[in-house]
């Protein structure tokens, strides 16, 4: 089998991003870091990916059963949701652009952002275990959803009538240590 043969280049339909890292590397388990995401996708979605995936597996491990890179979701009581969750991971940062293919930098794509990624399909044989990884080339964002550190509604607040601030916005005041507060 030829070197071409050893890969199989994806671009996923528009799916759901579960738990990104693709601004900052992964260093929970790997010290060097991994950037990763899942893709959820709906079981239409995922039918044509899923088969050029199990396809690549069966060309290079025929009659062979091995570890795929997706299964199926499942809610927090353990029941099938109907949707697919891929998993994308990779050593280098993968490119990010824009829903009309421009650039971005040091935009923080959260989990719920809806994506579609590039990928390279490689199967692989380590230890007796056979398989296929999808190693994370480009994220195309469609639409972001970013972190909300910082505002009202990150603390649990929302708009009522009353006083609003129209000036310059204050510093906030720093708040006593939890440990100080024991004291009372």
């Amino acid at each position: 089998m030829d070197n071409k043969d050893k890969y199989l280049k994806i671009t996923t339909p528009q799916g759901i991003a579960k738990y990104p890292w693709l601004i900052k590397a992964d260093t929970k388990f790997d010290a060097d870091g991994i950037y990763k995401t899942d893709l959820v996708l709906t079981a239409d979605e995922a039918k044509s990916i899923a088969a050029s995936v199990k396809k690549h597996f069966e060309k290079h491990f025929p009659n062979t059963k091995g570890k795929m890179p997706y299964s199926k979701e499942l809610d927090d009581q353990n029941k099938e949701t109907g949707n697919y969750v891929f998993k994308f991971k990779t050593k280098n940062k993968p490119a990010l652009f824009d829903a009309a293919g421009k650039p971005m930098q040091d935009v923080n794509v959260f989990g719920g952002s809806q994506i579609k990624i590039s990928a390279t399909a490689a199967a692989y044989s380590a230890g007796g275990n056979k398989g296929i990884t999808l190693y994370l080339n480009a994220v195309q964002v469609i639409e972001l959803v970013t972190g909300d550190s910082g505002s009202s509604q990150s603390f649990g607040f929302t708009a009522e009538e009353g006083y609003e601030h129209k000036g310059e916005t204050m510093t906030p005041v720093e708040t006593p240590a939890e440990s100080s507060l024991d004291d009372f």
